[in-house]
């Protein structure tokens, strides 16, 4: 019998890894929920690409990577610790055009808080970086204008406040207003924002502003007063707002829908006024998504429902789940939703023999996905959260604006997670469940870019 050539030989082993894994990718989409198909070598380099991940790596500096782990790219490499000082970058947040980075940096002497913060951007390839401001005062959130030209900053002030300022990359800086706590919503035109200020009515500071930035900044009263909750939100045709108000009702608050004055306002959910809502326009803006808790505490669970503004469909309700944090897919079909997994159904992780629950990592995280039209939920993954993640958690109806689990393409997520190991990951799952979760680098926290 004649011998296999040994060039036959070499090629025969990737082209059978490679149809298997066409095989695993293309099963996925068809399997039963629960049912996983395990991932080889070959299945992040063949699958198709969707955008690129941000992330923060446990050596303190900011990336860029594929879905496969393919593409690596430092945006930052001079983050260190020595015997006496230190420098470490902070949570990498996309432009909405996914071109540019905006992250913050913080150095000081080892084992005492930063003394020096600042805000940089950056090119996605590393190019371009430029400090567009440096504060010694704490930086808590920056979120980019929907033009990706300059962004807004909200920071802590000597007298105990919180001043939003509109910053430039090239350093130029604008203070708008101030008040604590801040929160805000971009006009989609980037012309204005949508201000909560001073948390709830009848707080003396409460109050809900429209900011209207160019050509100079003014101040338009809204039509009504806050209730217990964040960020309010714009539509994303910019016609329609979400805030919540007291209800007409004793002792009730209502979800409602106003233009963007605060006139021509219609209720979508009246609940009770001791409990406190989160809410997010899907990106096609037909539905919101929005979580009621019983708990005016930032991170407490709540109970998630989805509704049409229209009134046209039912509203979809996740009964019997507590949830942390929700994030919509691009294609407004489904919802990515966060809840405590119990100790029993804390497996698959991201890395499959992860899933202990020891009393010095007791917290499982559940990320299950839902749809938006009919209801029906399937888990994706279970995991022990990295402590940088779980700080977006409790704020996530402002981080919504800012950053993205989802892939572009709605296909896949992007995860944030302790591994068997003990260190901190970024790992990708399959959106259907259907795929073991991938690690592609070591890192605290991990977001997608929009496009």
């Amino acid at each position: 019998m004649q011998s296999r050539s040994p060039l036959r030989s070499t090629l025969y082993a990737p082209r059978v890894l490679a149809l298997s894994a066409l095989l695993a990718l293309t099963l996925s989409a068809c399997l039963p929920d629960g049912v996983r198909v395990p991932q080889n070598q070959l299945s992040g380099i063949l699958e198709r690409k969707s955008g690129l991940i941000a992330y923060l790596s446990s050596d303190g500096n900011i990336y860029t990577i594929d879905q496969g782990g393919g593409h690596k790219t430092s945006v930052t490499t001079d983050a260190f610790v020595d015997e006496k000082n230190f420098l470490f970058y902070g949570l990498p947040t996309w432009s909405p055009d996914s071109q540019s980075l905006a992250f913050a940096s913080y150095t000081g002497l080892r084992g005492e808080n930063p003394s020096s913060m600042s805000l940089f951007t950056a090119h996605k390839d590393g190019t371009q970086l430029q400090e567009a401001l440096k504060s010694d005062m704490p930086l808590i959130f920056y979120l980019w204008s929907p033009d990706s030209k300059r962004l807004g900053l909200i920071s802590s002030t000597a007298n105990n406040s919180i001043a939003f300022d509109v910053v430039s990359p090239s350093g130029e800086r604008e203070l708008v207003d101030a008040g604590a706590p801040f929160y805000w919503s971009w006009a989609p035109d980037g012309h204005a924002i949508l201000a909560h200020i001073g948390g709830a009515s009848p707080a003396p500071d409460a109050r809900l502003s429209l900011l209207q930035l160019d050509p100079t900044v003014s101040e338009q009263a809204f039509g009504l007063p806050p209730s217990e909750f964040r960020a309010p939100a714009f539509s994303p045709d910019g016609r329609q707002v979400l805030v919540a108000s007291p209800s007409d009702t004793d002792g009730k608050s209502a979800l409602v829908l106003t233009d963007p004055a605060g006139g021509n306002s219609k209720t979508l959910a009246e609940y009770d006024s001791a409990e406190n809502i989160a809410f997010v326009w899907s990106p096609d803006g037909s539905r919101v998504a929005y979580l009621l808790s019983s708990s005016p505490v930032p991170g407490s669970t709540g109970h998630l429902v989805i509704v049409d503004p229209a009134g046209k469909q039912k509203p979809v309700e996740l009964d019997g789940t507590d949830v942390y944090a929700f994030f919509w897919s691009p294609d407004s079909k489904s919802l990515a939703y966060f809840s405590q997994a119990q100790p029993s159904g804390a497996t698959p992780t991201p890395d499959a023999s992860s899933s202990s629950s020891s009393a010095d990592d007791p917290l499982i995280m559940s990320l299950r996905v839902i749809d938006a039209r009919s209801g029906k939920s399937h888990s994706v993954a279970a995991f022990p959260p990295s402590e940088r993640f779980l700080s977006v958690i409790p704020y996530f109806d402002q981080y919504h604006s800012s950053l993205t689990i989802w892939s572009p393409d709605s296909k896949n997520l992007v995860v944030s997670a302790y591994g068997n190991d003990g260190k901190p990951g970024i790992w990708v799952v399959e959106a259907g469940g259907h795929l073991d979760p991938r690690h592609i680098a070591e890192g605290w926290m991990g977001f997608w870019s929009w496009k």
